[in-house]
């Protein structure tokens, strides 16, 4: 009994040292944009050989609706699955997470036109100062890809992550302005918006 307590005391000692480490996923940042006329945040990721190799450039993922929750399962998921052990399904990345304003709700940047949100007649919901799909697609075309290009090793390979009305958005740029990103991954999309 009394090997088992210290043992159980050990482990409680040696798991409490260990919890009390900080594990930094990545950097918070905040962007001064002229188009959105607010302060945005946004988060960056890289990838574990980053700092190992200075000459490599690396594909850029841009991760809307970029909170921490969301961020940690794609940083895993990216990263597992470009390990040797996993055979380098897919080639390791840096990761620009985007949460949504703290002005606004979500639908204002995502949403391409600003109408009511109904669907066979009947009015889903209402929202106001919606429809800035536009300016939202500026804000990454002239501020926020630039400004990461300037200041990480980036390659030309651009993805674009959304879901639901981040998928909707996602669509709308892949329809308007599809060469800002190389690759959509598209989830989901509200694609009920304003009549389908």
């Amino acid at each position: 009994m009394k090997a088992l307590l210290m043992a159980f005391s050990y482990l409680y000692f040696i798991t409490a040292s260990y919890a009390s480490e900080n594990i930094v996923l990545a950097k918070k940042h905040q962007l001064k944009s002229i188009i959105l006329g607010e302060q945005r945040s946004y988060s960056v990721y890289l990838p574990p050989s980053y700092k190992q190799n200075l000459e490599r450039v690396y594909p850029v993922i841009y991760l809307l609706d970029g909170d921490p929750t969301h961020l940690k399962a794609l940083a895993g998921l990216v990263e597992a699955l470009s390990t040797e052990r996993l055979e380098k399904q897919i080639q390791q990345a840096i990761i620009v997470a985007v949460p949504n304003s703290k002005n606004a709700i979500r639908e204002r940047d995502f949403t391409p036109t600003n109408v009511d949100w109904t669907f066979n007649g009947k009015l889903l919901e209402k929202f106001e100062k919606i429809g800035n799909a536009a300016n939202y697609t500026a804000f990454f075309e002239k501020e926020l890809i630039p400004f990461i290009n300037k200041n990480y090793r980036t390659s030309n390979k651009r993805v674009l992550i959304g879901e639901s009305f981040g998928g909707l958005f996602a669509s709308y740029v892949l329809l308007t302005n599809h060469s800002l990103f190389t690759d959509y991954l598209i989830i989901d999309a509200t694609y009920l918006w304003d009549n389908n």
